[in-house]
């Protein structure tokens, strides 16, 4: 079974690397960097802030855009899906089709994160280098890869979405539109739940607990947002909880995986 989920995910690996989805997008990511360099000189306190946060923003479009752009391609069906995976790997269960595209989407985004990391690494370490140190003062490499980790988690709940909603529905629209709506709800979701909480009148009801509740379907992605943490001196305990977040994270794949393979056991895909 581990053999032929890797031999569809190596296909979908060598898919995405012939169709050149990662270099396009590194050199969109360089070109903004390199764009924002020219704008730094406009800012005028707290720089070593400013660039990282732009930094990891130009990261998460980056996989925003692989995720709504190729993964969605890859993942959706329509009527007129002739893909070259079922040609050429094993015959394979249902299920090992959902683990074995999500696998190779899943390497090809960590690629894209690990290429995405060490280019703003070194776009920050350059900045920090050309200005004075009252405006750069600290740059931890261990709380930027920490940052990135908790990018690519997101990405990957995103993802294991995708695969969700690609049995759920036909056609690579539908799709994407379903992605959208899913990332503007759990952004949302937060701003809402604190919206209520400081509203007396709310709080005695049960609009509290339903909004909790629905955390479990539509994750906080402010959880894994750690690039603050880049350039503070005082993070030393920012690793405290991170283990429980990753716990989630393991059963939200778990779960979503789960109920997308389920649902393309019972999907007829003529």
């Amino acid at each position: 079974m581990l053999r032929k989920i890797w031999s569809l995910a190596r296909l979908v690996l060598i898919d995405g690397l012939r169709r050149n989805a990662l270099i396009g997008l590194v050199l969109l990511a360089f070109g903004l960097e390199a764009g924002g360099l020219l704008f730094m000189d406009f800012i005028p306190r707290d720089i070593g802030r400013a660039s990282a946060d732009f930094i990891l923003s130009v990261g998460w479009l980056t996989g925003f855009l692989f995720l709504l752009f190729h993964a969605v391609q890859v993942m959706a069906w329509d009527e007129e899906r002739r893909t070259i995976h079922t040609l050429l790997a094993r015959p394979i269960s249902r299920t090992q089709y959902v683990l074995g595209t999500f696998l190779g989407l899943a390497i090809l985004l960590v690629l894209l994160n690990v290429i995405l990391g060490v280019l703003g690494y070194g776009v920050l370490a350059l900045i920090k280098g050309s200005i004075k140190l009252t405006y750069f003062a600290h740059l931890s490499p261990i709380h930027y890869l920490f940052s990135w980790a908790g990018l690519l988690c997101m990405e990957l709940m995103i993802l294991a979405i995708i695969m969700l909603f690609s049995g759920l529905v036909r056609g690579g629209f539908p799709v994407l539109l379903l992605t959208v709506s899913y990332y503007f709800i759990c952004t949302g979701l937060p701003v809402v739940r604190e919206a209520v909480s400081d509203r007396p009148d709310l709080t005695s009801t049960s609009l509290p607990i339903l909004l909790q509740w629905l955390t479990a379907l539509f994750p906080d992605f402010s959880r894994f947002d750690f690039k603050a943490l880049i350039t503070s001196e005082a993070a030393a305990n920012s690793f405290q909880g991170f283990a429980t977040d990753l716990g989630m994270l393991v059963l939200y794949l778990t779960v979503a995986l789960w109920a997308a393979a389920l649902v393309y056991q019972r999907r007829d895909l003529q």
